[in-house]
């Protein structure tokens, strides 16, 4: 990364072409080792305009990555439960060894080793090919990163200098010197360096030259004067040449270190004079006169940064003239900034509002405070405004009538932070143009009319980072320390959740320990149990603050907001990426409708997010606190058990929904009539839940108390949503099962999941280990109709090892029992596998059988038989040489349906399609049919699947004539098939071989 990226496997460059993949590959290498969320990925790659299909290009572009990496399995780009995680070893990354680098210099230069600093000065540079991550946008997420390996750079190039100046070796150094005094004009270090070159060669003059272009340039642009390494450099100057500097440049005293000018100040108000009866400007009252100016506002964070969009949002609405009073509402979570932000837009607005400026606390959100009461604010305000305690009315009514009085006519700002809601800020609002009201709180208030809506999010990273720094006072007291640890500090904002409240925390340990590593704290802030009490610091808590929200709503006597309560703590029970209102509503067994309005009004009140339209999260901070709430592990265990058993009333309704006849053999319960679910729906809600069922599964399999029954069922009932959608993540959640069956002696579960993982091993070409788990499958089951379906999985996976007579044997025996059950759907199965042994010996009698089998499937509605026969007739008619009718069954098979078909059907009939347009000669449409298979197979992450297609395609690329290119495909081929039992693996060698 320290160049343009670049991708090397030790002996080649690995090309990564195209700009969106360079950045999903920069940014997941930024984070190596840690999980990085779709939404930053989309983000990184799209920005705010992200279209609604970005998290499926992004798939296809991950599946692009792993190509190019030679990572089809996802071993090193591995899918988490929120995003990815990229696998990379230290010595694998150009940065990593640069920083280790530079930290062995900086330790070799505080113990004067000159020759280490040689030695790992020399090592760090060498890895410098140019600015880090140049070909790729700052979008990526690289700017803080690159910008601490430009300072490290810098650094390790001042303490090279140093040791070849004390070790007598000045004059190598001048030119590059020289050259980077001119990059960096105001770059003390080297223009120090520079003049001790200079003067150990005897050129006094130039060394003179560079100590004042460098003072005048300093006092100029900064103000300042050189610091202490130039002046004693220039004291050994002068102590060689005691007469006085030769004029080489006329130093006058800098302007900004004079004393200032005067600036000249409004006159002061005097009394009014008295005008005449016939002038139209009335006579100030004498309240009005009188009224003191008020300026309320606190004194503005001391380091502030960022916001500036959000800043000039506020000053246009704030000064937008209109015929009503201008009112902004800036709401948020806790601590991310509301109440700074609120007085950094005032203070920057006094000389637009010469009449004052009104600051009042409201204490919606203060610990130990209840809320203003109407009056309580409305004297408070009034008595700013100098109105005699005694002539304020004890009514709010009278109260509000007055204030809008006082402030008729004026042009003042108020700025009242820290609202409850609403109706404690409408008594207090002017009513007359000319004045502006500035409001923050938790909620966003959207009932207070022509107002503008402010929803603040958390500080971008770059932000956070510098917030932390300044906070921690180490942004310019020791850059070298800075540069060494800005990867630290990146991690450490993200663990903070980039919320200024937990930055400044963050920010304050370090200051108050200045020899505590970046590192050390985020060591402590990794462990989500003790976040938050690293998160607490004098008055500054985020638990407390959060706390706060969750306890008003707990406090309340109305009904929704007791149930937000109660859904923010079953949030931390379960402990999901997402949620929704039909989850929440099973875990807390409310109505759906309930669950929503609870949803909602944690939203209303910044506990969550909702990132996708009724799919809810909370912030990372808020996960940490929300898992605090039920300390509980019995109330613990009954929410993770409630989530688990909806999952598993929605994964066996898809089950149904998709494939009947699976329902039927797993022995899932039942659906009533009134929760059946369409295909299309069920698809839709397997994708949008999936996530959060494969780590709620987990989950439970590492808990004491599950058991593999109750684990078991939803794995067992997701298999027909996951034939379909291919998720690699199928064989990892049924080996949790086979272990908790095992140690439960839970021979159902156990059979049903070495059946499930047999049939992974079935679509990824691993016949033989499939043979062998379903033989111990088989030597678990005495019910037929269960035996049938492991028999007719036998004779496939039989089958692609080329053992004839053992798949004929287990075929027959499987379709007999499905004869004897009555059961189309498994004579349909069966069928087909005996037509596709019979093929080689006799097409046309596998023609006669794959005809029985599309028959079978068509009475039974069984879709994938239909397709699946359909096309083994094609590759019959290929056996028959006859590419032609091939072609016509196979465009057959692929016509629209009211089925959809698994994707190892899908593969084999356009596969097929393919081959019977390439004999037909029709190269072209073959080639880009097998390219677009080619990127559907690239996204599943399906290795085997991609061989098999390159096996074609190479035969197309040959027909076309380009040979080069079809040896490639072909070697690519055999390289994810090589693992498998496949046969075209030895008709592939063949090819290779034929040259």
């Amino acid at each position: 990364m320290l160049g343009t990226l670049t991708v090397h496997d030790g002996t080649a460059e690995r090309p990564i072409r195209g700009p969106k993949a360079r950045t999903l590959l920069a940014v997941l290498l930024l984070n190596a080792d840690r999980p990085v969320s779709l939404d930053r990925l989309v983000d990184a790659l799209w920005g705010e305009r992200a279209p609604a299909t970005a998290e499926a290009s992004l798939r296809n572009l991950v599946a692009r990555l792993r190509k190019s990496l030679a990572d089809e399995d996802g071993t090193r780009l591995r899918a988490t439960p929120a995003g990815y995680r990229l696998v990379v070893a230290d010595e694998e990354l150009d940065t990593r060894r640069f920083e280790a680098a530079v930290r062995r210099a900086h330790a070799a230069h505080e113990a004067g080793d000159l020759p280490a600093v040689l030695a790992e000065t020399a090592t760090a540079l060498d890895l410098w090919r140019g600015e880090p991550l140049a070909d790729l946008p700052e979008a990526a997420g690289n700017g803080a990163a690159c910008e601490q390996w430009r300072e490290s750079r810098l650094q390790a190039l001042e303490w090279r200098f140093d040791a070849e100046l004390r070790l007598g070796r000045p004059h190598a150094l001048i030119p590059e010197l020289t050259r980077l005094v001119g990059e960096h004009p105001l770059r003390e270090a080297f223009h120090a360096q520079l003049i001790r070159a200079l003067q150990a060669t005897g050129d006094r003059a130039r060394a003179l030259a560079v100590h004042q272009r460098l003072r005048t340039a300093l006092v100029e642009e900064l103000g300042v004067e050189p610091g202490p390494a130039v002046r004693e450099a220039h004291r050994r100057l002068l102590a060689e040449q005691p007469e006085p500097e030769p004029e080489l440049l006329s130093e006058p005293e800098p302007e900004l270190l004079s004393e200032p000018e005067p600036v000249s100040e409004p006159e002061p108000v005097s009394e009014p004079e008295p005008v005449s009866a016939s002038t139209s400007t009335p006579t100030p009252t004498p309240v009005a006169a009188e009224r003191p100016r008020p300026a309320q506002l606190p004194s503005s964070a001391a380091h502030f940064v960022g916001r500036q969009e959000q800043l000039e949002a506020l000053r246009r609405a704030l000064l937008a003239g209109s015929d009503r009073t201008a009112v902004a509402v800036v709401s948020g979570m806790a601590g991310v900034g509301k109440s700074a932000l609120a007085v950094r837009c005032a203070d920057g607005l006094r000389a637009e509002f010469p009449d004052g400026q009104l600051f009042l606390n409201l204490r919606g959100a203060t610990p130990g405070l209840a809320p203003l009461t109407a009056h309580a604010a409305l004297t408070a305000l009034l008595l700013g405004l100098g109105t005699a305690p005694g002539a304020i009315p004890e009514d709010a009514g009278g109260a509000a009538a007055l204030l809008r009085t006082a402030l008729a006519g004026t042009r003042t700002l108020l700025v009242l932070d820290d609202a409850a809601d609403p109706a404690q800020v409408r008594p207090l609002l002017p009513a007359t143009p000319g004045c502006a009201v500035l409001v923050t709180g938790r909620t966003p208030m959207h009932t207070l009319d022509h107002a503008l809506h402010l929803r603040l999010d958390a500080l971008s990273e770059r932000d956070s980072i510098a917030l932390v720094e300044r906070t921690a006072g180490r942004s310019t007291a020791d850059r070298s320390v800075v540069a060494i640890e800005q990867a630290d500090l990146a991690r450490l904002v993200r663990l903070c959740g980039r919320l200024p409240l937990a930055l400044r925390i963050a920010g304050a340990r370090l200051a108050a320990r200045r020899t505590l590593p970046v590192r050390g704290l985020v060591g402590r802030l990794e462990e989500p149990a003790d976040r938050l009490d690293e998160l607490e610091l004098d008055d500054l808590s985020i638990r407390q603050s959060l706390a706060l929200t969750h306890d008003s709503l707990r406090a309340s006597t109305r009904r929704p907001d007791l149930r937000a309560a109660d859904a923010l703590a079953a949030i931390g029970a379960i402990d999901l990426p997402d949620y929704s209102a039909p989850l929440l509503s099973a875990v807390l067994r409310i109505t759906p409708a309930q669950a929503g309005a609870a949803l909602d009004r944690l939203v209303e009140v910044a506990l969550l997010d909702e990132p996708r339209p009724d799919r809810y999260a909370p912030h990372d901070l808020v996960r940490d606190y929300a898992r605090e709430l039920v300390p509980d592990p019995a109330e613990r265990t009954r929410h993770v058990r409630a989530a688990l058993g909806w999952y598993l009333d929605l994964s066996n309704r898809m089950a149904l929904a998709i494939d009947p006849s699976a329902h039927q053999v797993r022995r899932l319960p039942p659906v009533d009539d009134a929760d059946r679910l369409d295909r299309d729906t069920a698809f839709d809600l397997g994708d949008a839940e999936f996530g959060n069922l494969s780590t709620l599964v987990e989950r439970v399999a590492a808990t004491p108390w599950a058991t593999a029954a109750e684990v078991s069922l939803p794995v067992r009932a997701l298999a027909p949503y996951l034939r379909v959608r291919r998720h690699p993540e199928s064989f990892r959640l049924n080996e949790l099962v086979r272990g908790l069956a095992l140690r439960d002696d839970d021979r159902t579960a156990l059979v049903h999941a070495l059946s499930d993982m047999a049939h992974v091993h079935f679509v990824t070409g691993r016949s033989l280990q499939g043979v062998e788990l379903l033989d111990q499958s088989l030597a678990l089951v005495d019910d037929p109709a269960h035996r049938r379906s492991l028999l007719g999985n036998r004779g496939l996976l039989l089958s692609n090892l080329g053992r004839v007579q053992e798949a004929v044997a287990s075929l027959e025996e499987s379709l007999a029992l499905a004869v004897q059950t009555g059961d189309l759907r498994s004579q349909a199965t069966v069928l087909s596998a005996l037509g596709n042994l019979l093929e080689a010996d006799d097409p046309h009698l596998a023609i006669a059988h794959h005809r029985r089998s599309v028959e079978a499937g068509r009475r039974s509605d069984f879709g994938d038989a239909v397709s699946a026969g359909l096309a083994n007739i094609g590759f019959a008619h290929l056996r028959l040489d006859d590419p032609a009718t091939a072609l016509d069954y196979f465009i057959e098979s692929t016509a629209p349906s009211p089925w959809v078909s698994p994707w190892h059907v899908v593969l084999e009939n356009r596969r097929g399609q393919a081959e019977a347009l390439r004999r037909l000669g029709r190269l072209e449409e073959a080639l880009d049919l097998v390219r677009d298979l080619l990127g559907q197979a690239t996204a599943l992450q399906d290795a085997f699947a991609t061989g098999t297609i390159e096996h074609t395609h190479g035969l197309v690329l040959r027909d076309l004539g380009r040979l080069p290119e079809a040896r490639a495909a072909w070697r690519a081929a055999l390289a994810r098939l090589g693992t498998s039992s496949h046969q075209a693996i030895a008709e592939l060698r063949e090819l290779l071989a034929a040259g």
